[in-house]
């Protein structure tokens, strides 16, 4: 791609090309680095966040003030932060896998590169919206209706913000998926075509 541009026509120059793969190979581990730490961090912060609250809900039951729906709001919002926490993982674990077949010679580079881009214009696109569903959605719903119940009110006291912030939550996570997808088109699709090209360019010198 950019690396190639002042490459003659019709001929591939290994040696920049091979450099590029390298810097972009670094810039990529890093963005998923930061991706994973900041999910798990959330992750965790969530399911603590939720731990109280479920202390505070079960205290709460115990005097007749809370019911048993109240006590499975914050179980739900934990389930959701560790669901995100785990797919991260398990995509990353996947993505390690199917990268440890390549070596390091250019063609195994490029295919590499090709693997992480189609990885993530598949496989790691659900399991972005996954995470975006339940860390930008779910999450943020459940906090808001433990909001209300610890402080024992009803819904119907502050209907209209309780149902505007959770529609809010809603549409920005459904906004984040929206995105995702729009990149995955744009950016992530059209640099695998390109990269493939490359390749049959190399293996046909």
């Amino acid at each position: 791609w950019r690396s190639q541009d002042a490459a003659p026509l019709h001929h591939v120059d290994k040696t920049l090309l091979h450099l590029a793969l390298r810097q972009d190979e670094a810039k990529l581990q890093k963005q998923w680095r930061i991706e994973r730490w900041i999910t798990y961090l959330a992750s965790a912060g969530i399911v603590a966040v939720m731990a109280i609250f479920l202390g505070m809900m079960i205290a709460a039951r115990e005097r007749n003030v809370m019911t048993g729906w109240d006590v499975a709001i914050p179980v739900i919002g934990a389930v959701a932060a560790l669901l995100a926490g785990c797919t991260m993982y398990l995509n990353r674990r996947w993505q390690a896998k199917r990268e440890g077949s390549f070596g390091e010679s250019l063609r195994d580079q490029l295919n590499r590169r090709i693997a992480q881009l189609d990885h993530r214009a598949t496989r790691a696109l659900r399991m972005s919206e996954v995470v975006l569903v339940t860390m930008g959605g779910i999450c943020p719903v459940a906090l808001i209706l433990l909001g209300f119940r610890v402080n024992q009110k009803p819904l119907s006291d502050d209907g209209f913000m309780a149902i505007s912030m959770m529609l809010l939550c809603v549409g920005c996570a459904w906004a984040g998926v929206w995105e995702l997808r729009r990149q995955v088109k744009k950016d992530v699709l059209p640099r695998k075509h390109r990269l493939e090209a490359l390749l049959k360019e190399l293996e046909a010198e």
